[in-house]
């Protein structure tokens, strides 16, 4: 009977020790469980607010959701007095020796997303970065897809990309294409310069309302070197210098403007090419 009374007293005493704490971590447990559904429901929608990528959203959330409950777990945990700090160390050696391993990787995820929160383009833009010119067809996590002009696809590290210079020939809507071109040194300026001006009136891909300078940018003995800059669409990037070229090509042709001679002396002989 005494040894009853001694279990029932010990049971009694256990209970109350750790009862409160056992009640307290479940209350813990499931209100943070409900704090993080909050939370992961509100930054969804602050990443639709700002335009995040709807394929990568799931991703970053479920990363999120899952440093969160670990965080969780170790509250709960230390409310029920287990020691933590050697979870918290086994942790931070396992995330470290990940990390290591895949150094390259994050990154590149790091990269991505920085490009997203930045967005220096969009998809469709044409970019050029690394020598590499093309038009962006998606940006994911770890890379970003370009197609060149020549239908080729490239795939390049996000982290090259954003450790890089990067042009964007499509942002501002427009831009200015520059052209050369020479023609013999006897030629009036004024009349070259009329000409190509007339040329690119009828050059398509060009724009009306802007104004398109034929300057003279080099005198020699032999040749005129006009510098030709105008301004087109960005979309027009690629076709409008062949436009130019072909336009004041014609003009020249019709008016029979012809290119420098190349003049050598050869002892008291002078050849003309």
């Amino acid at each position: 009977m005494n040894d009853l009374t001694h279990l029932s007293t010990t049971l009694s005493a256990h209970l109350t020790q750790y009862g409160w704490q056992l009640l307290m971590a479940g209350l813990m447990a499931a209100g943070g469980l409900w704090l993080i559904k909050l939370v992961t429901q509100a930054i969804g929608r602050l990443m639709n607010r700002q335009g995040i990528e709807r394929d990568v959203q799931p991703f970053l959330l479920a990363t999120l959701r899952i440093g969160l409950r670990v965080a969780l777990l170790l509250s709960v945990l230390s409310a029920l007095g287990v020691e933590t700090s050697s979870f918290v160390a086994v942790i931070g050696a396992a995330g470290l020796a990940v990390g290591l391993a895949l150094q390259n990787s994050l990154a590149n995820f790091a990269g991505g997303l920085l490009l997203l929160a930045f967005k220096p383009f969009r998809v469709g833009d044409l970019i050029a970065v690394q020598g590499f010119t093309g038009y962006v067809e998606a940006v994911h996590l770890f890379n970003t897809i370009l197609i060149t002009s020549d239908n080729r696809t490239l795939t390049l590290p996000n982290n090259s990309i954003t450790t890089n210079s990067i042009t964007n020939y499509t942002l501002l809507g427009t831009l200015r294409v520059d052209a050369q071109f020479q023609v013999d040194r006897d030629y009036d300026i004024d009349q070259v310069r009329g000409v190509i001006e007339h040329a690119l009136t009828t050059a398509t891909h060009l724009l009306p309302d802007h104004h398109h300078e034929v300057l003279l940018s080099k005198l020699t003995a032999d040749a005129l070197q006009f510098d030709v800059r105008v301004w087109i669409n960005a979309a027009s990037v690629e076709e409008a210098p062949f436009v130019v070229q072909e336009a004041v090509a014609r003009a020249f042709a019709r008016h029979k403007i012809t290119g420098p001679r190349n003049v050598v002396e050869i002892g008291s002989r002078v050849t003309a090419g």
